[in-house]
């Protein structure tokens, strides 16, 4: 019996030693072990270079609308919805009915902001002769007395086909990129608007 189970256990230790000195496979099993984290990885950048363009996307369809409209004199409903159409072509091939574009015109008096007008696509705009609202007032930096200012607003809901898992690292499915753009009328001080 002693016999029988030194032989098992020298056995066991040759089979252990052949085994410590056998290489064959480890490539496989080291790339086994690392390619989850590298998955997570590759998607992890995808996600946050898509988030990036469509964050300058964003910005750039924001300086659009509002460099636009401050070019202009006057403003129609027609020429409105062809400055909206610009915004959904610069955020091509991202889905643009998830935009909310508002552009509102802002009068600045001795006593204060109110709006002079304000159309929004996706989006609600803001009440004319009423003051600007949260988030869109002009800063008093660029604010003067007697003039207009014209503020572009775009943001989009970023989804990542990733959501779930975003949601249990950040507790949210979805992001908010949004730009504002502030401009001065070009040509004159107001800029009306007709229907």
């Amino acid at each position: 019996m002693v016999v029988r189970f030194r032989s098992m256990t020298a056995g066991l230790a040759r089979l252990g030693q052949r085994f410590a000195r056998e290489r064959g496979g480890v490539s496989a099993v080291e790339f086994a072990l690392i390619l989850p984290l590298m998955l997570m990885i590759y998607a992890g950048c995808s996600e946050v270079t898509t988030a990036l363009i469509i964050d300058r996307k964003v910005s750039r369809a924001a300086s659009t609308i509002s460099d636009l409209v401050a070019q202009q004199t006057s403003v129609s409903t027609s020429s409105m919805n062809g400055i909206f159409d610009a915004t959904t072509a610069i955020l091509e091939p991202y889905n643009s009915s998830i935009a909310k574009v508002v552009v509102v015109v802002i009068d600045i008096t001795s006593s204060g902001q109110k709006v002079a007008w304000s159309r929004a696509r996706h989006d609600t705009a803001a009440t004319a002769n009423a003051a600007p609202p949260t988030g869109l007032a002009v800063p008093s930096d660029i604010a003067s007395a007697g003039s207009e200012v014209v503020v572009g607003r775009v943001t989009y809901a970023y989804s990542s086909p990733f959501a779930d898992v975003m949601k249990s690292i950040t507790g949210r499915t979805a992001y908010n990129l949004g730009h504002i753009f502030y401009l001065k009328p070009r040509q004159g001080t107001t800029i009306a608007f007709t229907s």
